[in-house]
């Protein structure tokens, strides 16, 4: 029997990478994503270094191609709102003399950290760097096959990204730890504004963003309390309009996500809000993405159809793979809404959930286990001397996943066939 291949990287956190080990297809509940706080960050959570282990191939079977699509790295957050509306609430309250020693801290922390993003926003961090030459030397040691130049085979990969720059940087990144581990690997690297919408299309995103502004603002107002957060840092608040205190409690919850996407700070909010603040906002933002880019009930038709371009290219650059052998793996960077129709339309476990009317959604679905920072869907293809059958398995954040209503060969490894039938009739071309 072939053995387990196991790698582990060093470094990680051990409470990120217990929660990181939770499936996406996982019974949630408010107590088991509360286990650790930065659960909450949803979308904004990084990507740990995680222990990998790959289950055998059946004999005789080896790993030739690799198609991936992988979102950025860890970033700075993308409005220079975000950072300058609570400074500039802050910095009043502090010239005024109404901020509490809490109030005081927080100020502090939120200027270093707008300080250190201005003319920096939406761009990769260090961190973002890190997670993307970390995925792919896992990449490359678990499927060295593929990856191998050993007697004069040649091993080209084409990597595709999305044309904003987080993207364009997490490809290079990827790019340039492949080819410190094999020097010899050819890599062609695209990115232009002409293939978006082929690879990386956000229309009906976009469209279902602007609808649903309304009803985000509602939720949050509903949901979202700042009494006991405001309280905590002004001794008096009354020059912020009530109708704007809301935002006070979502700013700081902002930046208390992205403090772990530039950690070489070493600075924490999520110690100045409670629990049920923290869940609170999350809870509208994990609504908020389902809806937008997710398997809804309501709009998943419309969102999950962003995807289809994407999925008939995964299907058509492997079809070249298996029938010419001119290409070792396909890698793609793009965003969080690509990546979360695109599991959603493959039938990704956990990933697909149809949710009727949206209550208590985190117990089904969970941004954070979907989409953190890095997030990636790897499909490892592998074939036989003995055998016209090619074989693949699905990896979701680097965790073997089973497919929504498709039989496995033997778990986790599918009938490429199977699996090809399936996803050409998702993308709406049979």
């Amino acid at each position: 029997m072939k053995a387990y291949r196991f790698f582990i990287l060093t470094g990680s956190a051990l409470t990120a990478l217990l929660s990181f080990a939770m499936s996406a297809s996982a019974q949630m509940t408010k107590e088991s994503v509360l286990k650790d706080i930065r659960n909450t960050a949803g979308i904004y959570s990084v990507y740990p270094d995680v222990a990998c282990m790959q289950t055998p191939a059946p004999d005789g079977y080896e790993p030739f191609y690799i198609s991936h699509f992988g979102r950025h790295g860890s970033r700075w957050h993308t409005s220079y709102r975000t950072y300058e509306r609570p400074l500039g609430r802050l910095r009043q309250g502090h010239e005024e003399g109404k901020l509490t020693p809490v109030g005081e801290e927080v100020y502090a922390i939120v200027k270093l950290l707008a300080d250190d993003a201005r003319g920096r926003y939406g761009e990769l961090s260090p961190r973002g760097v890190r997670e993307h030459r970390h995925i792919a030397e896992r990449m490359y040691l678990s499927f060295p096959e593929v990856f191998s130049t050993a007697h004069g085979r040649v091993c080209r990969v084409e990597a595709l990204s999305s044309t904003v720059v987080r993207c364009v940087l997490s490809m290079a990144a990827s790019n340039e730890r492949l080819k410190e581990l094999n020097p010899e690997i050819r890599i062609d690297r695209t990115s232009t504004q002409g293939m978006m919408e082929t690879v990386f299309g956000r229309k009906e995103c976009y469209s279902l963003t602007e609808e649903l502004s309304a009803r985000k603002s509602r939720l949050y107002r509903e949901n979202c309390n700042p009494d006991r957060l405001l309280a905590s840092l002004f001794t008096d608040y009354g020059f912020i309009p009530e109708k704007d205190r809301w935002e006070m409690l979502h700013d700081l919850y902002m930046l208390a996500s992205g403090c772990m996407d530039v950690d070489y700070l070493g600075v924490d909010l999520f110690r100045y809000l409670t629990e049920d603040e923290s869940f609170a906002v999350w809870e509208v933002k994990n609504t908020m993405m389902y809806l937008q880019s997710g398997p809804s009930e309501e709009f998943g038709a419309r969102a999950l159809s962003d995807a289809k371009p994407t999925l008939r290219h995964i299907v058509s650059e492997a079809d070249r793979a298996i029938s010419k052998g001119d290409i070792s793996a396909t890698l793609r960077y793009g965003h969080d809404q690509n990546l979360v129709p695109l599991a959603a339309l493959m039938g990704i476990e956990g990933c697909n959930i149809v949710d009727a009317d949206g209550k208590d959604l985190y117990e089904s679905w969970c941004d954070f286990l979907v989409t953190p920072m890095a997030a990636n869907i790897q499909l490892i293809f592998f074939r036989s001397g003995s055998s016209d059958k090619i074989l693949v398995k699905i990896l979701h954040n680097e965790k073997e996943v089973g497919i929504e209503g498709e039989e496995p060969v033997l778990f986790p490894y599918y009938d490429w066939e199977d699996l090809r039938c399936r996803f050409l009739s998702a993308a709406g071309k049979n």
